[in-house]
């Protein structure tokens, strides 16, 4: 198919997306999972202490934080197979999946360490802290995408993921606006505006604030696949569909 590179933005992207989500429930699946084995790790290993503690729940942390890419990498699998045919197999994207898990979670791990490393600037620098966490968010964009659906090495995504924000920058910054704001403030709020109103019947059923969080988030991270996989194979590729 002819190759054709699309600078700047395509905000069609984020409209055609809702129908293509709602058509393919399929890409929820699997960051739901990872979302509901997150919590079930996060109640069983929940540390007590002090200083182990602490490390005990930053290791918690980076794995379940490895759970949710690795829901994005085979999210964006099912994306891609989504915006090419308009109905996606889950099992076939299980199967790439499962083939491209290696990739997608060296890709995770690189990801993680490098926003572990724009968190700990933040706690140390304040306000131009976040901001080098934002710009680390920002490039890492495309990584996880790069190694899921492109082909990628998962030690180069980060470099693809630069190479690629770089070249679309307009694109990058869109898609990463409206992940971190999908995900990060609004599933929460979201959360708590459905706890709010359900509190009267959830005396003693805490576990259920957790797994509506869950169903939000992998409702949301399932929309950013499909929009991040979609500006990131246009960058790449060309608008190939």
């Amino acid at each position: 198919m002819k190759r054709a590179p699309l600078p700047g933005v395509d905000p069609s992207i984020y409209l055609a997306a809702l129908p293509l989500l709602v058509r393919n429930p399929s890409i929820v699946i699997v960051p739901l999972l990872m979302a509901v084995i997150g919590i079930l790790v996060g109640r069983l290993f929940t540390p007590g202490g002090a200083d182990l503690g602490g490390i005990t729940g930053g290791i918690l942390q980076l794995f379940v934080f490895l759970l949710m890419l690795f829901g994005l990498g085979t999210a964006c699998i099912i994306a891609d197979d989504a915006w090419r045919h308009g109905r996606a197999s889950f099992e076939n994207g299980w199967v790439e999946a499962r083939r491209r898990a290696p990739e997608i979670l060296m890709a995770a791990i690189g990801v993680s360490f490098v926003l572990a490393i724009g968190q700990y600037a933040s706690a140390l620098l304040g306000a131009i802290g976040y901001l080098l966490l934002a710009a680390a968010a920002f490039f890492l964009i495309f990584a996880i995408p790069a190694a899921a659906v492109g082909g990628v090495p998962g030690g180069a995504a980060i470099q693809v993921s630069i190479d690629r924000v770089r070249a679309n920058p307009l694109s990058a910054a869109l898609a990463t606006i409206v992940t971190i704001g999908l995900v990060i403030v609004v599933t929460p709020i979201l959360t708590g505006l459905v706890l709010t109103w359900l509190a009267p019947y959830l005396t003693g059923f805490s576990v259920i604030g957790s797994l509506i969080e869950a169903v939000f988030q992998a409702i949301f991270v399932s929309y950013s696949a499909l929009i991040v996989t979609k500006s990131y194979t246009d960058a790449a590729f060309g608008r190939r569909f």
